[in-house]
């Protein structure tokens, strides 16, 4: 940064003497020769200047692609995700809206799980899909398992041998989830086994949510037949990665001592995620290719393309009104936009004008507000004094303020080519009323032009006395009719590109627009709805049937928000439900031999 601004300080005194020179020895052509030439390096030099910022701002905006190596750079990834996960949450919502306004939206809403049994949706049942829910319920109590129970329960849950274990890594770090993998006999398939956001670490694994780069080639007979591209959640990209530099020599020597045996990876919420990204990059691999995916509850976690390439070997189980499947960047910012757009605060100011104590203090509030304005709210002053002022004076402040910071910004090479480049305009200016009123009429406005801004700095230097005399202006339309629209085109760049320098967001402040994310491939969503027919003797209320369908996947692009929507995504309540399902099947079944007979 120092090199810099010497050689921008010395490039400009170049420019102030060639200029001066110049102007004492009366040679115009020279002399703009050398400020259009100046004035092109300088602008080159700015430019280059701008894309090597750009460039160092994109490196350290770069998320981490890889699991951190020490506890340096474990705390510079955690620090970053707790300013991420403020920005995104708190840093964006009021807690007004978080209190009252989602409270009163989701009453607003009502129950919307029937939206999920539409005209798109595929209901499924018959003997065939309860027997693939039998095995899905066995698979999810193994992750639960793992998730919750120590090692040695699991195994005998599981009634895995010692020597079933292939690899065991049970505790979990920033970006390095805990994970197993183990040999299950009965299945003949090697089940990896992913936990979910458990200890702090792993959360905020799951909450380093930027949207990273993420690109998915498949592989056909050897052959890469198709590249996917696309983007992934960040944490959830990192720890697949991790898990697959531990665990591919494993898988990839167990497949060629058990050639018969399939690979499936496993994992509920977070580390269902992990797990679907998992399943593509090991079938990226010719040996393991034939992988296979079950996610319970996973976190929208990819863009639409990556999400339907995996529709043929990876399965989603979504609960009811579970909020994770549909919880990303882009559906909280749709979710905040319609809550703030929802009257919420009439119905909060009519809930504390209905309860005694909250009527009795917002009473409170209003008399010490009403007798004690600027102890309550000190910005009334500075209001009352503004009230004073007749609008008429507050445009000539504005304006003059303007016109002041218009100058200000603009450093001395602009200025020094505006003066040569605009001389007709401050003469015509000076001597025509109807071109001041012009120019104090444009002043007024409150986005200047770049083309109003070079002529506001002409203007202003002007009447610095800065411009030449009548005779030199004779001289110089004279001699240069070719160079003066060739310094009025080199002063505009170096204009713009000194304005586009300032409009460059910092990279602590500026966020890209956030990508769409959603659950990945094949989606069955367990739906509760009422029955068709309740029944009389039941006082509780109408009986809730759940039904299982095949979704779109669009439909998890809005968040629908329900009381339950958080309790539904845990694993106990997946196994309740999937237990509801899979005896309605079995009853199904029986009625269906009935009616046979």
């Amino acid at each position: 940064m120092g090199a810099t601004g010497m050689a921008s300080a010395a490039g400009t005194a170049v420019l102030m003497y060639l200029v001066l020179s110049g102007r004492l020895c009366g040679d115009g052509r020279e002399e703009d020769q050398l400020i259009s030439s100046a004035v092109s390096a300088a602008a080159a030099a700015r430019r280059r200047r701008k894309e090597e910022a750009r460039a160092r701002a994109r490196r350290r905006r770069r998320w981490p692609e890889r699991a951190p190596a020490g506890w340096g750079e474990a705390a510079a990834v955690a620090a970053r995700t707790v300013r991420f996960t403020w920005a995104e949450t708190l840093g964006k919502w009021p807690l007004g809206e978080l209190a009252f306004g989602i409270k009163y939206y989701m009453r607003q809403q009502g129950n919307l799980q029937h939206e999920y049994a539409g005209s798109d949706s595929v209901p499924l049942d018959g003997p065939e899909v309860r027997r693939q829910l039998i095995s899905l319920h066995r698979y999810l109590r193994l992750c639960m398992y793992f998730s919750k129970k120590p090692y040695n329960v699991f195994m005998d849950f599981g009634e895995y041998a010692h020597d079933d274990v292939l690899i065991k890594k049970s505790k979990g770090r920033l970006l390095k989830p805990a994970f197993t993998v183990v040999r299950d006999r009965s299945t003949k398939s090697f089940l990896l086994f992913i936990r979910g956001a458990i200890s702090v670490r792993e959360r905020l694994t799951a909450a380093t949510g930027a949207d990273v780069p993420f690109h998915h080639a498949v592989v056909q007979e050897g052959r890469v037949s198709n590249l996917v591209l696309g983007y992934a959640h960040c944490g959830m990209v990192v720890a697949a990665r991790w898990i697959a530099k531990q665990a591919i020599p494993c898988l990839t020597k167990a497949v060629e001592e058990f050639p018969d045996y399939e690979i499936k990876t496993i994992g509920h919420s977070m580390g269902a995620g992990i797990a679907t990204i998992l399943t593509y990059i090991l079938r990226e691999n010719e040996k393991l290719s034939s992988s296979t995916c079950i996610a319970f509850g996973p976190a929208a976690c990819m863009t639409w393309d990556l999400a339907e390439s995996g529709k043929d070997f990876v399965t989603t189980i979504v609960n009811r009104n579970d909020l994770v499947p549909s919880f990303g960047r882009a559906s909280v910012a749709k979710l905040r936009t319609e809550v703030m757009a929802s009257s919420w605060v009439h119905d909060l100011r009519e809930h504390i004008q209905q309860t005694k104590f909250l009527g009795f203090v917002n009473r409170s509030v209003s008399f010490i507000r009403s007798h004690l304005p600027f102890v309550s709210d000190p910005r009334s002053k500075v209001v009352d004094a503004d009230m004073l002022l007749s609008h008429s004076s507050k445009d000539e402040r504005k304006a003059s303020a303007d016109t002041h910071g218009a100058v200000k910004k603009r450093p001395a090479l602009v200025c020094w080519s505006c003066v040569a480049a605009h001389k007709q305009t401050i003469e015509s200016s000076k001597q025509t009323q109807d071109m001041k009123n012009q120019t104090d009429a444009d002043v007024k406005i409150e986005k200047i032009t770049e083309a109003e801004a070079s002529e506001l700095v002409s203007i202003s230097l002007g009447e610095l006395n800065l411009q030449e005399s009548d005779n030199e202006d004779a001289d110089r339309e004279e001699k240069e009719p070719a160079l003066k629209e060739t310094d009025e085109e080199h002063a505009i760049e170096l204009l713009e590109s000194l304005t586009d320098e300032q409009q460059v967001p910092s990279s602590s402040t500026s966020s890209e627009e956030p990508r769409q994310m959603y659950p990945p491939g094949r989606i069955l969503h367990m739906v509760g709805l009422p029955a068709a027919q309740p029944n009389a003797s039941d006082q509780a209320g109408p009986e809730e049937v759940v039904t299982l369908y095949e979704t779109p996947r669009q439909l998890y692009s809005k968040i629908r928000l329900a009381r339950s929507m958080i309790r539904e995504h845990y694993m106990p309540k997946y196994i309740k439900t999937l237990e509801q399902l899979i005896d309605k099947l079995a009853e199904q079944a029986i009625d269906d031999q009935l009616d046979s007979l």
